[in-house]
């Protein structure tokens, strides 16, 4: 008995391009009528098809089946099953990783809404802070660019990093050196296996203001950090310390402007009690 192309296509939800693939991979051979371009699948394709299609769902590239078809026993099998496993496993670690990234992205610019140009006394995550950017003046050393490579290959977990000297913020000037750089949560850092070296700052704020301010043209930075901390009786005593969560409007950045819309900043600014003697700040360097 034989089958038309589109047959055997609909039989097992693929399509006919499919079909036709297979036939190019030497994995099908239908018969044609003489002067025919009429495709015609034997009963015995359906056993054979089902072996590629089995082997294609378990995860195995096209070459992969070729040489599971030249496996003479069960065991040369099962030996290629536990490769393909271990790879598999890892492509699922590799995609929850991907997934907590994503959810973490989210929770950023959930935590935008709710905080946006407003202030909350807390205590700052333990940050590492990698400067390599001091107003325009970039640090090239090499010590800085091997570490720079190593966090880059965990990215969606190591934010870029904001430093704004305290004199900047309590004049809210946007015209004074800022530091930059990268920056990531320490027990993120710990669990990635980050490098750590000299440059690596880390930074622990036991009493801060938290906040998010957007960076753009028209509004000022630290404007409202300034009045919270006048209306509450607070003194800043350290730099702020924060990091990117997004930028918006980069399309700008494609064209001649090399600056997006507005750059949204999450930062904690180290603060005292105007009446208090000793700034209630730490910052620890490795």
């Amino acid at each position: 008995m034989y089958y038309k192309i589109g047959t055997l296509a609909k039989r097992f939800g693929i399509t006919t391009q499919a079909l036709r693939f297979y036939e190019a991979q030497g994995f099908l051979a239908p018969d044609r009528e003489h002067l025919s371009t009429t495709r015609r699948y034997h009963a015995r394709n359906l056993k054979w098809l089902t072996s590629i299609r089995r082997y294609h769902d378990l995860g195995f590239g096209v070459e992969e089946i070729q040489q599971l078809f030249f496996c003479d026993e069960p065991e040369q099998l099962k030996r290629r099953m536990e490769k393909k496993e271990i790879e598999v496993l890892a492509e699922v670690a590799a995609l929850e990783k991907r997934l907590e990234a994503l959810r973490q992205q989210r929770a950023d610019l959930e935590r935008i809404g709710s905080l946006l140009h407003r202030c909350e006394i807390t205590a700052s995550p333990r940050l590492w802070i990698l400067i390599d950017q001091i107003g325009q003046n970039l640090d090239e050393s090499k010590e800085i660019s091997d570490l720079i490579q190593a966090w880059m290959k965990e990215l969606p977990f190591v934010y870029s990093a904001s430093v704004v000297p305290r004199k900047a913020v309590v004049q809210d000037s946007k015209h004074m050196d800022r530091k930059s750089g990268f920056c990531v949560e320490e027990d993120m850092a710990i669990r990635l296996s980050l490098a750590e070296g000299e440059k690596v700052e880390k930074i622990d704020y036991k009493h801060s203001i938290h906040t998010i301010t957007r960076l753009s043209e028209e509004e000022p930075l630290m404007e409202h950090v300034l009045n919270y901390a006048e209306e509450n009786g607070l003194e800043i005593t350290g730099d702020a310390v924060g990091r990117c969560l997004v930028k918006t409007g980069e399309h700008g950045c494609q064209d001649k402007q090399i600056k997006p819309k507005a750059v949204y900043y999450e930062y904690w600014i180290p603060i005292k009690n105007r009446e208090d003697a000793e700034p209630s700040r730490t910052h620890v360097s490795s």
